[in-house]
Parts: C-alpha cells; sequence; structure tokens
C-alpha cells in the first residue's frame, strides 16, 4: 500500500490551489503558476446555474443585467456558499488541468486556519467532481511561509504575515509546527470598503469596488505619502444626485486605508508579545516576511520594522506564496511527511502492541 502512494506521488498530476477571498491562483507542476482568476461566480438568476467564474465573472461586477447576479462564494475567508464555491473550484482546477489526464491528481488546497471540517469536506468535494484523486488541506500561513523560502522545518524560528483579501494569517513557526498565530477577517477588500467610505463621508462621492481597488493601487500607503499625483474617478455625486468626477489625493486614500492597516500592525504586535524570547531573538536576527497582495502596499514593510524594531520585508511574489509553498509541500517528499504524517496502519498498530506487550512482560517477569 506504501509503495502504490509512493508510484502514484510520482507519477500523478500535481496541482495546489490558493483559495483565496478575492483571487485564486492555480498551480500544477511541470508549468508552474498556470492561472489567477478572481474568486468570483456570475449566476444565471431565473435558474441558479453558474454563467461563468473567475475572470469573466469579474467583468460582470456592476453591468449585469437582471436575469444575472454575480457573487462572492468566500467572504472574509469563510465559505458563504458551498455550492458555487464547489463551482468555482471545480471549474478552475478543469481549467488548471487542459484535459482529462490519465491519472487522477493529487490536489492541495491553501485554506485559512480558522477553516472549518465543514468548509473543507465541501472543497474536497468540489475537488473531487472536478477529477481529484487525493486531496490535502495546508492552513495559508504555512503555505505562505514555505513559499516565501522560509526554512519551517529548522529550529530557527520564522513570522509570515499573509494579507489576503478577507483575511490577514499570522504565524511563527518552527520545527514544522506552528508556535503562534492569529487570524483576523480583516484583508484588501477591508481596505477597499474603507476607500469607499472616506470617499462618501469626506467628499460626498460614491464609488464603486473596482474603483476602490484601482485607486488603492494606485496611491495607496502605509506611514508617509509618496508624492504621487492625484487620480480622477468616475462615480456618483451623492449631493446633487447625478454622475460625476473627482480628483482623489493620495492624501484622501491614505487617511481611508489608516485604521484598517492599523489593525493589521496591532495584531503583529499583540502576536510578538505571546511569542517565546528565543524565537523573537530569531525573528529580530533575520526578520519578519508579508505576503499576500496586501503586502504590497507602499510603506507598509517599513512602517511596520519602524513600529515592531524587527526587519521586515517583502515576499519575492507575494500573491503567488500560498499557492507555490503548497506546490512545493507535495513535490518535497520530506516536508510532505512533516506536514502530513501517515497514520500508522491497523496491522502495524496490531505488531507493535503485541512487540512492546512481549517486552513489557519479559521485563516485568525478570524483576
Amino acid at each position: 500500500m506504501i509503495l502504490f502512494e509512493r508510484l502514484y506521488a510520482e507519477i500523478a498530476p500535481e496541482v495546489s490551489i490558493d483559495l483565496g477571498t478575492a483571487n485564486t491562483p492555480v498551480h500544477v507542476r511541470g508549468h508552474g503558476v498556470r492561472l489567477v482568476e478572481p474568486t468570483v461566480v456570475a449566476i444565471d438568476t431565473d435558474t441558479g446555474q453558474v454563467v461563468t467564474v473567475g475572470e469573466g465573472a469579474k467583468q460582470m461586477i456592476g453591468r449585469t443585467p437582471r436575469a444575472i447576479t454575480v457573487i462572492r462564494p468566500l467572504r472574509n475567508g469563510v465559505i458563504s456558499n458551498y455550492r458555487y464555491t464547489e463551482a468555482l473550484v471545480s471549474t478552475l482546477l478543469g481549467r488548471a488541468l487542459r484535459g482529462k489526464p490519465l491519472l487522477p491528481p493529487r490536489v492541495i488546497v491553501g485554506v485559512p486556519g480558522a477553516a472549518t471540517e465543514v468548509e473543507k469536506k465541501a472543497v474536497r468535494e468540489a475537488a473531487r467532481a472536478g477529477g481529484a484523486g487525493r486531496v490535502y488541506f495546508v492552513p495559508q500561513a504555512m503555505a505562505a511561509a514555505i513559499g516565501a523560502g522560509l526554512p519551517v522545518l529548522d529550529a530557527r524560528g520564522s513570522m509570515i504575515v499573509d494579507i489576503g483579501g478577507g483575511t490577514t494569517e499570522l504565524a511563527v513557526i518552527a520545527l514544522g509546527g506552528t508556535v503562534a498565530a492569529r487570524s483576523i477577517k480583516l484583508g484588501g477588500d477591508h481596505v477597499d470598503d474603507a476607500i469607499i467610505a472616506y470617499l462618501r463621508a469626506t467628499r460626498n462621492f460614491q464609488i464603486g469596488e473596482r474603483t476602490a481597488e484601482s485607486l488603492k493601487i494606485a496611491l495607496g500607503y502605509y506611514g508617509r505619502p509618496l508624492g504621487r499625483a492625484a487620480v480622477t474617478v468616475m462615480g456618483q455625486d451623492t449631493r446633487h444626485l447625478r454622475p460625476g468626477t473627482l480628483e482623489v489625493r493620495e492624501e484622501d486614500v491614505g487617511a481611508a486605508m489608516a485604521e484598517p492597516l492599523g489593525q493589521i500592525v496591532d495584531l503583529v504586535r499583540g502576536l510578538l508579545e505571546q511569542t517565546p524570547p528565543e524565537i523573537v531573538r530569531d525573528l529580530a536576527e533575520h526578520g519578519i516576511v508579508l505576503a499576500g497582495g496586501g503586502a504590497s502596499i507602499a510603506g507598509l514593510a517599513p512602517t511596520l520594522a519602524l513600529i515592531t524594531g524587527i526587519p521586515v520585508r517583502v515576499a519575492e511574489r507575494p500573491m503567488l506564496c500560498v499557492a507555490l509553498g503548497a506546490a512545493q509541500i507535495l513535490r518535497d517528499r520530506k516536508l510532505f511527511a512533516a506536514l502530513f504524517p501517515v497514520p500508522q496502519s491497523l496491522i502495524g498498530r496490531w505488531w507493535r502492541s503485541l512487540r512492546f506487550g512481549m517486552r513489557e512482560s519479559s521485563s516485568f517477569s525478570s524483576r
């Protein structure tokens, strides 16, 4: 049985999926990251059938007729709609494999640390509906740490801060396990909402989600502004109840983002207080690593380093760390064995109990 599993692991296709609130990258062994699709599903309101998923569905946001509704099946890192999450995972898996392979693939999915067994079951069923053979789950923080190149199996402590679309996952890792971890339902989507709320409250101007996201990318920062030119956006003038344009300054976006990003900084400080002193010393020497889409916010890394007194760097490919790390887990036999130890078989447990039972009996009788 073990020999069969090893042979299957060697020749079967391997797919790693980062099931994120905003985007879902999919990695295929031998091909790299094959696609990065928005975690969005468009459905027919009358029949409930899926029209499209991913980028095609995202392009429909704010523009759909009454017969079509665009939803996000994951909210704050939690599956809010099981049926459409299954449709999303199954469709993306089919797109990534581009045809039915000879052997069912091994699939590993990065999920939030707080994911429940019910949520995992829904994802497992979706992956199997898409043709998966074995399905494994790994916490996103652990996968992000591996994807960022951190030595998770070493005794040296490492810290990862994965700022996703719906959640921020923090973990201090050593010897292949989690020493301390925190999770907050706050990420890039909440930053977008903060920008929308700020402009509505201070400038009497309403913008949509996609415009807020573009402002976050173009003008977002934490700490000190960079002196970038203002950006003109279109939206709704709420005072005069008519369409209009607004010139948004860098300071406007920074002020809107300060509160949610401040919560993330406070979470990092709180986790450091829970971390053993020996590992804090490791972190002071080797630093904290930021991953996820939020890691690229201008000024976040240096400001966090200034506040904590610990060096902070951004991972090389922050948005893809979870998918790349999950792929490495499947590829590295030592890493896989450390994170997914094989339970002993019934025969193995019987033989072990027999051997130890005989040894204990003989040692007792010799006393």
